[in-house]
This record gives C-alpha cells, sequence and structure tokens, in this order.
C-alpha cells in the first residue's frame, strides 16, 4: 500500500511493512484543512490523473493491467486555496513522473514552480523633464521688509501714472536714494511643500496697496503691479499670479531669485541698462540680470 499525505504541506511516501503484498498505488490525498479527500486505488504501477474539475464519482481503466481506477472526491466547504492547489498540482506532476523518492514535495519543488509563474518582463517607461506643480493652498507665515537692488547696484524706482504704475531699475546717490522701494516680503507655508524647496513669497510695496504679479498677457508673461486693497493671508489658485518662489544663492538669504509661480522658469529681472523697467525674463535670457540683494530694515 502506498499513502500520500499532504497535511503539513509536504508529501509523503509510505510503503506497506510487508515485502510480499506490495500495492501500487493506493493514493488518498487530504487537504491542510481536511476538508477534501480524493482517494485512487489501482493494483498495478500506473497512475492515472486526478480528477478534474467536474466533481463527483470518477472512475479510469488502467492502461497497463486493464483493473478500473477510482476516485472518490468530496465537494468542498470553500474554494481552494493556493496552497491547498500546490500540494495537489505537484503530487500530480510527481506521480505522472512515477517519483518513488520519500518526500514527493519540497522546497526546490516550490522554487521551481514559482519561477515557471513568475515571468520576468520589461516595462517601458518614458523619461519627462518637465514639472508641474501640485495643486497647493500657501498660508502666512511671516513679514519682513528690506531695500532690494540688482547684482550692478541698481535700486527700484516706483514710476506711478494715472492708470499705472511701474517699477524702473536706476542708480540713485545722495539724497535720492530716499526714493528707493522698500519691499514687504511676505512668506507662506504650503502642503505640500514646493518640490524645488524654494520659498514662496509676496512682494509689496511699502506704503501702498501694489504688489508685484506675474500672468501671461498675449501669450507672454509679464509682470505688472496691482492693487491690492486686502491682506494676502492664503494664496489659492485664483491668487497665483502673485505669488514668487524665492531661491537663496548664498544660504545666507541676502542674495536670491524670483521666480513666477505661475509662469514657470520666468524670473524678475532688470536689464544691463539703467532706467530700464523691471520686467520678467526667462531662465535662459543671459542678458537679464536674475541675481538680487536683500538689505533687511
Amino acid at each position: 500500500m502506498s499513502l500520500v499525505s499532504a497535511n503539513t504541506g509536504a508529501m509523503q511516501l509510505y510503503r506497506s511493512p510487508s515485502p510480499f503484498t506490495f500495492l501500487e498505488p493506493a493514493l488518498l490525498l487530504t487537504s491542510v484543512s481536511h476538508e477534501n479527500d480524493y482517494e485512487m486505488v489501482c493494483t498495478c504501477e500506473t497512475k492515472p490523473p486526478l480528477p478534474d474539475a467536474n466533481w463527483g464519482l470518477y472512475s479510469k481503466t488502467c492502461t497497463r493491467c486493464g483493473g478500473s481506477c477510482q476516485v472518490n472526491p468530496t465537494i468542498p466547504k470553500q474554494p481552494l486555496v493556493f496552497r491547498r492547489m500546490v500540494v495537489i498540482v505537484v503530487a500530480v506532476k510527481k506521480m505522472k513522473r512515477g517519483v518513488t523518492a520519500k518526500c514527493l514535495f519540497g522546497d526546490r519543488d516550490l522554487l521551481e514552480m514559482l519561477k515557471n509563474m513568475l515571468v520576468d518582463e520589461d516595462i517601458p517607461y518614458q523619461t519627462c523633464e518637465d514639472t508641474s506643480m501640485a495643486q497647493s493652498d500657501y498660508r502666512f507665515s511671516s513679514c519682513t521688509q528690506y531695500r532690494i537692488t540688482d547684482t550692478a547696484n541698481k535700486t527700484m524706482l516706483l514710476q506711478e501714472f494715472s492708470d499705472q504704475a511701474q517699477l524702473v531699475a536706476v542708480y540713485l546717490q545722495g539724497p535720492n536714494t530716499s526714493r528707493q522701494v522698500k519691499l514687504n516680503m511676505t512668506s507662506y507655508k504650503s502642503l505640500p511643500p514646493p518640490s524645488n524647496r524654494k520659498l514662496p513669497v509676496t512682494l509689496g510695496i511699502v506704503g501702498k496697496k501694489l504688489h508685484l504679479s506675474c500672468m501671461m498677457v498675449g501669450g507672454q508673461p509679464e509682470l505688472r503691479l496691482e492693487e491690492v486693497n486686502s491682506t494676502l493671508i492664503n494664496i489659492k489658485s485664483n491668487l497665483l499670479h502673485f505669488l514668487f518662489f524665492k531661491a537663496d544663492l548664498t544660504g545666507s538669504g541676502t542674495s536670491c531669485t524670483f521666480e513666477s509661480a505661475a509662469c514657470p522658469r520666468w524670473y524678475i529681472s532688470t536689464s544691463q541698462n539703467a532706467n530700464d523697467q523691471v520686467t520678467v525674463r526667462s531662465q535662459a535670457d543671459q542678458r537679464a540680470i536674475q541675481n538680487f540683494k536683500l538689505f533687511k530694515e
């Protein structure tokens, strides 16, 4: 008598104690939870396959001895789990090969099965250089007053007209230095934090209700001065044109650039010439001065 048991997840082969009586194979497969039994009996060594998915009485004539091989499966109370199916499938494959080892199912067998099931597959991907900013709410953090000059030591001067105002970069000396623009730089915190690690700020002119803003005009970013009657405590998407990302160039916070949040890669800039308007220029514009020095008041 040959008995195969799957109760502990390993398949064991036992033979009858009598050396003269050898029935091959009387097969008993039992699931881990003892819910499903399969019994197959034949008097010769031919091992017919286990039953398929059609449950019920299963019988087949042995191709070697002509005897009848019979399997009586029981209907499971719940679907087979992965471990039970592995035990059954491996046992069937071992019987088809006529393996007579003491252990029909070991770690090597499970490893071979997993290798056949798991196939390496190349996953296509594409590298994208452009990035976009996630939707964020910017909340007020602090406000500090600064004097500002570009790296050519030009200061900003406010010019006001009846219907508009603008900033120009000029050289001021002596008593005229009192005319230079001072900025209220308000910093914000955001969730999630900006991926570029730059500080979100708004720039307002001291003593005025004017704030610097950047928006698309005719398909081109443009720097403007806009009147704001209330304090910009929280910045949402509808106020994003007031927001700039301040990048610290030296680690001390006194030398920096200002990138528009609404128009990425466009920076507040001055020209090489004096008395020209302060604008926004592309980062690639080598003629523009985009680095500024800050002096806390």
